[in-house]
């Protein structure tokens, strides 16, 4: 599935149909009982590369930040498995982990929501 560019904003009806296709109905759930209030645009892999050694990383950060712009304050197991999830994504796309394993302890430090920033957990949320 092609997914919408960098900086896109990306209508609802359109993350539907991406988490359908990745296998995330519980995601799509929550989103759907209670979309957040800022529309969703993935900037990709926050302050790192989209692509390494003509691997694209762009399809797991896309879905990590989908759920980081989901997030309610307070769901740090949550937070930890989306963290987790991208960190195996990215093992699995570059057929290793010491990139992955990096990009973990990045998420796991910069994404907190306590920093309220554009990428933290909840950013979706945050008024």
């Amino acid at each position: 599935m092609d997914l919408p560019p960098v900086n896109e904003v990306v209508p609802l009806e359109k993350i539907r149909e991406i988490c359908a296709h990745y296998g995330l109905p519980a995601l799509w759930q929550k989103i759907e009982r209670d979309p957040p209030a800022k529309p969703f645009a993935s900037d990709g892999c926050t302050g790192w590369f989209n692509e390494w050694q003509g691997v694209s990383l762009y399809a797991p950060c896309f879905l990590h930040d989908l759920k980081y712009w989901a997030g309610y304050p307070g769901e740090d197991v949550e937070r930890l498995v989306a963290d987790a999830e991208l960190m195996i994504d990215v093992a699995r796309a570059m057929g290793g982990t010491k990139m992955a394993e990096t990009m973990f302890h990045g998420v796991r430090i910069g994404g907190q929501e306590g920093f309220r920033a554009s990428f933290s957990w909840g950013f979706g949320r945050v008024e």
